[in-house]
């Protein structure tokens, strides 16, 4: 599931502004995305297997690489450039830039093989993932 705000999807509503309301996009990823990807995942899974999973925390844990229902998320070197708007509306007042990196070495949480604090278990991997669930 793509957790990360920064690639993130992009999402379009009608949304209230200081000069009236209108259409508009904004860039969103985190848990607001994740979860509910997730939760179709396992909406698709009920489906498939004809009944509810109901807690499926325990199972993820049980699955190994041998299952490849999930795949490990290694180290990667290296970041995005990420543009905003500085008022938080439009390009009216400028543009801001930050640099955002991937797992620096400086942080107290990094990327490891297996369970890790910054990408958890991994990412389903979806057919193998769905027939793992059954």
């Amino acid at each position: 599931m793509d957790g990360d705000p920064n690639t993130g999807f992009l999402v379009g509503e009608t949304q209230t502004f200081p000069d009236g309301v209108y259409y508009d996009q904004y860039r969103i990823g985190g848990t607001s995305v994740s979860s509910p990807l997730f939760s179709g995942l396992m909406a698709v899974a009920n489906q498939l297997d004809h009944f509810d999973h109901g807690f499926i925390n325990p199972l993820l844990y049980q699955f190994t690489s041998r299952t490849r229902a999930i795949n490990d998320v290694r180290h990667v070197t290296g970041g995005v450039v990420r543009v905003d708007y500085v008022n938080g509306v439009d390009a009216s007042g400028g543009l801001t830039t930050s640099v955002r990196t991937f797992d620096f070495q400086g942080l107290t949480i990094q990327t490891a093989p297996g369970y890790d604090n910054v990408t958890g278990l991994g990412t389903p991997n979806g057919k193998a993932f769905l027939a793992a669930t059954g």
